[in-house]
């Protein structure tokens, strides 16, 4: 039988696509988690929880080895319907939410992290990857989400990573969209 946290899940991911949520897909979660299963990151920073979809996909991974997610959130409705959901999966030890604009978070953060997410608004992830990729630890994994889809609003993330000679790859993980990887 299916953990109830993961039928809690399905249904997190219906109500999203009725109520048009932006949540990652189905693959996209699997490649997070399966990721978080080989690196063990001890520290994970999530930029944008929504109803915290990826970031409960996330944290049931790294609850099993004691890992912590920062997660933030702009949206006060989104910040409360993710703490409403963090609570009911019994996630609340693993997951620390902050709310407010990441650009003013991120700075002072006082952690490093061994993986950054990057899903948030997309004309500001160059912004998003400049003060986060300081933080990220060598040999750190950042996965930056819908750079295929979204490249046009992107293009100065494009140019920044070309500008400072960063290695990344842009791996396809559904049909029409993708993420791009950097290793530190």
């Amino acid at each position: 039988m299916k953990d109830s946290r993961e039928l809690y899940l399905r249904d997190l991911k219906h109500f999203g696509e009725k109520n048009d949520i932006p949540n990652v897909s189905i693959t996209n979660a699997r490649f997070l988690r399966d990721l978080i299963k080989i690196h063990k990151p001890q520290r994970i920073l999530e930029i944008w929880t929504a109803n915290a979809f990826s970031t409960i996909n996330m944290g049931l991974e790294c609850e099993k080895y004691g890992a912590v997610i920062d997660t933030i959130e702009f949206s006060l409705r989104a910040y409360d319907l993710a703490t409403e959901n963090i609570k009911n999966t019994k996630l609340t030890s693993t997951i620390c939410q902050h709310f407010g604009n990441a650009l003013d978070i991120v700075p002072n953060l006082e952690h490093e992290y061994d993986f950054v997410f990057i899903d948030g608004m997309k004309r500001r992830s160059k912004s998003f990857f400049e003060d986060t990729f300081p933080k990220l630890k060598t040999w750190g994994i950042m996965i930056i989400d819908d750079v295929i889809l979204f490249r046009e609003k992107m293009l100065d993330l494009y140019e920044e990573l070309e500008k400072r000679k960063i290695i990344y790859n842009v791996i396809p993980i559904d049909v029409n969209d993708g993420v791009i990887m950097i290793i530190k």
